[in-house]
């Protein structure tokens, strides 16, 4: 999208804009990524990202290096409060940290799978992997996936939550809960950005689906998982820019149909080049890459924009994407150290 073509004019979030270019200021520059890559193991990147602020007070909580996990998911954390805290339409800010929800909601029903299959279940153990970062205290989600009390959930999360655990009472499988959420997830997603009538929401919903269609459709068809078209039909979620028949149709063909599918579309170069990548590497690294690179592409119109959400949305966009990096950089020097502790 040319920013110049954008007609947005919402005086209300103008104020919001000088604080997002206040936010923007503190973002890490290439040359932080530099430095954390060059440095010389966990500890010492860990100590060169808190001399930077708002990563000073988000690692503050941490007592060593080991645990950048907690303070990488309070600074999530404190994001999410302070955004909202300035925003004319706080529930925006919320939608794009229902991701976060979702995880935890996973992590719940698969406790709550392994207690109806009369298994031992460590619940300490699988609370490590719950989110602090989400708008829903961890609590309420508890309560209401452990006893199926509902009551005190947010409106939109009770009628939700009372389909999914209904919908999921007949299989237990982790794959098929990770799968059925996360089509959930998406569909919930694009349907309230859509409540906006906002041109600029509704096609950045569009750009989301599609990535996790494209992506659920070649986990299908390169880790050999079953391919028939009723299959794809049940994973694929609607409201994408690619509509969802396209992909169901071509289900019982090649991994390539994909390719010669969305030969017109702006998807089709970064796809051969991560089927390449799949017979060389056996990974889609590039095709991660691609997409967030495309989305943050899409939403950097903020960065031109005084009266709109654009620059909310961008920033929110420039934020995850910085702490998904971080993360990266921080998982690898802590396996690294590891491997070399078994040695």
């Amino acid at each position: 999208m040319d920013y110049l073509e954008v007609p947005t004019k919402d005086t209300r979030y103008a104020y919001v804009t000088g604080r997002v270019r206040g936010l923007e200021k503190h973002l890490l520059k290439e040359t932080d990524f530099t430095r954390l890559k060059e440095s010389e193991g966990l500890r010492q990147a860990v100590l060169i990202l808190a001399k930077s602020y708002p990563y000073s007070e988000s690692l503050k909580r941490i007592s060593q290096a080991e645990d950048f996990e907690e303070g990488l998911e309070e600074e999530l954390r404190r994001s999410r409060i302070e955004l909202k805290s300035f925003s004319p339409q706080p529930e925006l800010v919320n939608l794009f940290w229902l991701e976060y929800d979702f995880h935890n909601i996973k992590v719940l029903l698969k406790v709550k799978g392994q207690r109806e299959l009369s298994k031992k279940v460590d619940e300490s153990k699988w609370e490590k992997y719950l989110s602090k970062a989400g708008s829903i205290q961890i609590g309420l989600l508890q309560e209401a996936v452990y006893r199926e009390n509902f009551l005190d959930l947010p409106g939109k999360f009770k009628d939700l939550i009372s389909e999914i655990i209904t919908s999921i009472k007949k299989e237990l499988h982790p794959l098929k809960i990770d799968t059925f959420l996360d089509k959930k997830f998406f569909e919930v997603l694009s349907s309230k950005l859509r409540e906006y009538d906002d041109p600029f929401l509704d096609g950045l919903g569009k750009k989301l689906i599609d990535r996790f269609n494209i992506e659920v459709f070649l986990r299908v068809k390169l880790w050999g998982r079953e391919t028939k078209r009723n299959f794809l039909e049940k994973i694929i979620a609607e409201g994408g820019g690619v509509e969802k028949k396209r992909l169901v149709d071509i289900a019982e063909q090649s991994k390539n149909s994909l390719i010669e599918e969305l030969k017109n579309t702006e998807y089709s170069y970064p796809l051969q080049k991560a089927l390449e990548e799949w017979e060389d590497k056996r990974n889609l690294s590039r095709l991660d890459d691609f997409f967030d690179k495309n989305i943050l592409k899409y939403t950097r119109v903020g960065l031109y924009i005084t009266f709109g959400r654009e620059p909310l949305i961008n920033y929110i966009f420039l934020k995850k994407n910085e702490l998904k990096r971080l993360r990266k950089i921080l998982r690898g020097k802590y396996y690294v150290a590891n491997s070399h502790n078994r040695r």
